[in-house]
């Protein structure tokens, strides 16, 4: 099962994104082991940025990624952005786009099927669906998926449920094409072989931490690694990774304070 990392993005003083900063830290992920890449996805903050900054996150991740695989996350509340990002992503190497459904609103099974077959017909390129409660209120239950799948729309799905039973039901029906994400499972996650990996968010800081656990199997880490992610999350969650990792910060976004950071390990990044 692959190892993937959901990169976070970096910001100059300025608050432009700085892209060597963001080629330098996935030439280190490579480095530790981690076996692809998820940018501009939740934990890169792709609400806030332009469709062309989007656009050279991908191109600078793929290109640092070398043979590594990349799934940019390409949602935009624009069809025809949407369109543009994925089309942009297959043309420079992208192994497929991450797409969630319509965000803020609730839809049933045929808005969704209706989204997803839309962009299948504009660009060819395999689409990983994202269902991620936490999030989207829009979500991809079982029987969907299947119609999907059947029909060809999708090439798969990450699932940030942390429903360990949810991705054993979606792992059997659908071996090797399911995605599973939220650290809080990275342990139990490993039980479950019938998936094709995970997409992690605290391995931007702690990777080596995070595949001991998953691919080597200690499980005497998982408490540690729960541990982390509960800090992590009361610290202010993809701020205090970022601050952890001196990445910079863009508004909305505010540097966590001191007191919020009190406590947490420092990244394994050198």
């Amino acid at each position: 099962m692959q190892f993937l990392v959901a990169t976070l993005t970096p910001f100059d003083a300025r608050g432009k994104v700085d892209l060597e900063r963001l080629r330098a830290h996935v030439l280190w992920l490579a480095s530790q082991g981690v076996e692809g890449f998820v940018p501009t996805a939740t934990t890169g903050e792709f609400l806030y940025l332009s469709d062309r900054e989007r656009e050279g996150i991908h191109r600078t991740v793929m290109d640092a990624a070398g043979a590594l695989p990349v799934y940019p996350c390409t949602w935009d509340p624009s069809p025809n952005t949407t369109h543009y990002l994925s089309e942009a992503a297959r043309d420079q190497g992208a192994s497929g786009v991450l797409l969630p459904p319509p965000l803020y609103y609730a839809g049933d099974d045929n808005l969704i099927e209706s989204w997803y077959g839309g962009v299948a017909e504009k660009v060819k390129i395999p689409i990983l669906a994202y269902h991620s409660p936490g999030h989207i209120k829009a979500g991809i239950s079982p029987t969907l998926y299947d119609r999907l799948r059947r029909a060809e729309i999708l090439a798969g799905l990450k699932d940030s449920s942390g429903d360990v039973f949810r991705l054993k039901r979606f792992g059997a029906l659908d071996p090797g094409a399911v995605y599973a994400g939220g650290d809080m499972i990275l342990g139990a996650a490993r039980t479950v072989p019938q998936l094709a990996g995970f997409i992690s968010a605290l391995g931007n800081v702690w990777p080596s931490l995070c595949l001991r656990l998953y691919r080597d199997g200690e499980m005497q880490l998982e408490s540690a690694l729960v541990e982390r992610a509960n800090r992590v999350r009361r610290a202010g969650g993809l701020r205090a990774m970022k601050s952890l990792l001196k990445m910079g910060h863009r508004a909305p976004m505010i540097e966590p304070t001191d007191e919020q950071l009190e406590g947490l390990p420092p990244s394994e990044f050198h």
